[in-house]
């Protein structure tokens, strides 16, 4: 949860985008921005501090425990009566006649839009996943599931990586290099880094065979998606084989070895999970049915990848709470998604799931500060995936 100054600094900041509505509002100049306009901005504030004190505490929430977390010229019976038309409006709901109230999907929404369009909240433990950035000889798989399990256990909450993109990132160069007498490395530069592999022949490959399969190569494809160049290498063969006619044998073999190289990178779409166990802290998996849903969801990789590759959000971080998620079986699940692109490609999702009582500030700060620190990275798979899904 948000330590003890950052939840200070939390609502002073509320306070103030409070007073400010007021104060607008008695001039009819301002309309609210955060969420529902129908709401006053006391209701804004006892709305919020509700939600935050639910998702620290997973008590159901009563006026007579709010009564010192908010405004102190209001009354319990005051208190009551708010939260009651919270009820009625559809913010919040009673689990029992006589309890207390718990959010409902809206009531999470309301406080997710808030939190993201007034706070700005510093995550304890960013060091934890910086520093896995900074390790600059990590290709881009391997860092992506360091990620995973750096923000599963700076979160607690299951994490989720599907990495897929590659296919998508653009050619600058194709070089051949000789190596051993019957060897030599085929490396695809890219705005990103490098997508290599090896050649294998049992004939000697000289340097001369390689410069001039490098240039022809490189003119053929510069600019195109790896993508493109692996659905149409095929198309151009007899153009290419022609003009390097001399060295038949040996291009032939290059080329088979590029088809097979692009199209595992075009193909793969790799999905990694992390802490699936961790959901099992939380008392709304108390309930061994409630549990064994999300644990099979998490063990289904391809139902999990629609889920987190789904990118048709235009937001930089999204949340999809409960019945948002469109699956009675998530309905009391919220999952937050964060997708990683280079040069506007989305190359790789990641997602974290968790009960709609989820720590939103903390997982909203811990998901920007992947998305800024993946768009500084200058990294790519610098060795080809050996089948799917690994």
């Amino acid at each position: 949860m948000l330590s003890t100054q950052g939840k200070r600094v939390l609502t002073l900041q509320m306070r103030r985008l409070l007073k400010s509505h007021n104060d607008k509002s008695r001039n009819n100049k301002y309309r609210c921005n955060m969420s529902d306009q129908d709401l006053s901005p006391r209701k804004q504030q006892i709305l919020y501090q509700a939600v935050e004190d639910y998702i620290e505490s997973a008590s159901p929430i009563t006026s007579g425990a709010m009564v010192s977390k908010t405004d102190s010229q209001l009354s319990s019976a005051t208190l009551r009566n708010e939260l009651s038309a919270l009820e009625q409006m559809g913010y919040l709901k009673q689990l029992h006649t006589s309890g207390g109230r718990v959010p409902t999907t809206k009531g999470y929404r309301y406080f997710v839009n808030a939190l993201q369009n007034n706070c700005n909240i510093d995550l304890e433990g960013l060091g934890k996943i910086k520093s896995v950035f900074e390790r600059r000889t990590m290709n881009l798989s391997e860092l992506l599931k360091v990620v995973a399990d750096k923000i599963s256990e700076v979160t607690d909450y299951p994490t989720v990586i599907s990495f897929g993109g590659v296919d998508r990132l653009e050619i600058l160069n194709i070089k051949i290099i000789p190596l051993m007498t019957c060897q030599a490395l085929m490396l695809i530069q890219t705005p990103h880094g490098l997508l290599n592999n090896t050649l294998e022949t049992e004939q000697v490959i000289d340097e001369q065979s390689c410069i001039d399969a490098s240039k022809v190569l490189t003119n053929k494809f510069k600019g195109m998606k790896i993508g493109s160049m692996a659905e149409n290498i095929r198309t151009g063969h007899a153009e290419i084989l022609q003009e390097l006619n001399e060295y038949a044998v040996f291009f032939e073999m290059v080329l088979n070895s590029l088809v097979d190289l692009t199209k595992r990178y075009a193909q793969t779409s790799s999905i990694y999970s992390k802490g699936a166990t961790k959901l099992l802290k939380n008392p709304e998996y108390d309930n061994v049915e409630k549990a064994r849903d999300v644990l099979e969801l998490l063990e289904d990789k391809e139902k999990l990848k629609d889920i987190i590759d789904d990118d048709s959000a235009s937001a930089e971080i999204e949340f999809k709470i409960g019945d948002e998620l469109c699956n009675e079986k998530l309905c009391d699940c919220t999952i937050a998604k964060a997708h990683c692109k280079v040069n506007g490609e989305n190359i790789a999702s990641v997602g974290i799931i968790g009960p709609k009582r989820m720590d939103y500030a903390k997982i909203s700060s811990a998901l920007k500060f992947i998305v800024d620190e993946f768009n500084k990275a200058d990294l790519i798979d610098s060795s080809p995936p050996t089948e799917k899904g690994k």
